[in-house]
């Protein structure tokens, strides 16, 4: 399992792009998220129209889902033929419909290639891919999603806290994405992630490893030193990529 990280950034960062990967197994191509400052480094990772299979949207917020339509446009005029395959609760199934309608107005009555809607969490499989979902506490809901491949297993958690049900979730994975925020806990920023709960959790799951991304701007420094020496816990860094063997 390949996973290619597109943006590790939170909403609203001049630096980096909005969080999103590419999870590759057997030539199949899983997308998650897709925000507003995406497209450009989606395009230029994977220029292929049909390169990505399926994308899946872990809730409905700017910051996840405003790339899509960019995205589909692009891969409409450069000759997109297969189909697109998304994996979205039916609230963000019906958000992100709305999306595409305003985005395309004006461009023709559909689009140029077929897309096949899958829900969750009834979805157990997509593509190689063996699925899970867990519902983690965010201001609007929010599924971690956990993907198998050859007995490997990879977790993204999209926003928000950690539950009992994303932290079992994470127990079948052997490399976890995980928001994380802040340092600690903050009553303002209530609905996200902080280094302290994952510090914590990681310590529970020894043979598991979390790379941390969406942190605030101005708490990535911060964060990194804490991390400095930490072999088990990083920061996920744009661009790299990294294999689950």
């Amino acid at each position: 399992m390949r996973i290619d990280v597109l943006g590790v950034g939170e909403a609203f960062d001049p630096a980096f792009e909005n969080s999103s990967v590419v999870v590759t197994a057997d030539g199949y191509r899983l997308m998650i998220d897709c925000g507003a400052t995406v497209p450009g480094l989606l395009m230029r990772k994977f220029p292929d129209p049909d390169a990505i299979d399926a994308m899946y949207f872990t809730h409905m917020h700017p910051d996840h889902v405003f790339g899509l339509v960019p995205v589909m446009l692009n891969w409409r005029d450069d000759g997109r033929s297969k189909p697109l395959h998304i994996v979205a609760t039916a609230a963000v199934r019906n958000h992100l419909e709305k999306i595409m309608e305003l985005g395309f107005a004006g461009l023709g009555s559909a689009w140029p290639f077929e897309i096949i809607w899958h829900g969750v969490p009834e979805t157990t499989e997509i593509g190689p891919f063996k699925t899970k979902f867990a519902r983690s506490d965010h201001s609007v809901q929010n599924n971690a999603i956990l993907l198998r491949f050859d007995n490997k297993g990879f977790a993204y958690s999209g926003d928000g806290n950690v539950t009992a049900d994303t932290a079992a979730l994470f127990t079948g994975a052997d490399l976890v994405f995980q928001e994380t925020y802040l340092p600690k806990h903050d009553l303002r920023h209530a609905a996200h992630c902080d280094l302290e709960t994952i510090l914590q959790l990681a310590s529970d799951m020894p043979g598991a490893r979390f790379w941390l991304y969406h942190i605030k701007r101005d708490a990535r420094r911060e964060i990194a030193e804490i991390l400095r020496e930490n072999e088990q816990v990083r920061l996920a860094v744009p661009g790299e990529v990294i294999e689950i063997r």
